[in-house]
């Protein structure tokens, strides 16, 4: 079969945002799920209530809660989200204009059976 040489000389901007966005999103959810299950553990092994009992004999007043990891975790992750979708369409432009320069990446295409 033969072989055939393509060259990726452009990338749409448009294109690189919806599914950098996406897949941020999805990175969110799996970031709180993980999120999630290691509070479970680390509550089941008693860290929380150690980590709970040390910031009261010091004097504070402040409990690591479910939702105090859920909300820490989701801002984080949002952070996380936001950058990607700002950074990715930014890397698109920075590789469309040295594409330009050089002629873009160039790779072999062939077919195989089987």
């Amino acid at each position: 079969m033969a072989a055939r040489k393509v060259a990726v000389k452009h990338v749409g901007v448009g294109s690189v945002f919806k599914v950098a966005t996406i897949l941020a999103l999805i990175g969110f959810v799996a970031w709180m799920i993980a999120a999630t299950v290691i509070y479970f553990g680390l509550e089941r092994a008693g860290v929380i209530e150690s980590m709970n009992s040390l910031i009261g004999g010091v004097g504070g007043d402040q409990v690591i809660d479910m939702g105090l990891v859920l909300s820490a975790a989701g801002l984080v992750g949002l952070i996380g989200v936001v950058f990607t979708a700002v950074m990715a369409p930014l890397a698109t432009v920075i590789y469309n204009a040295i594409a330009d320069l050089v002629g873009g990446i160039t790779y072999t295409m062939s077919n195989r059976v089987g």
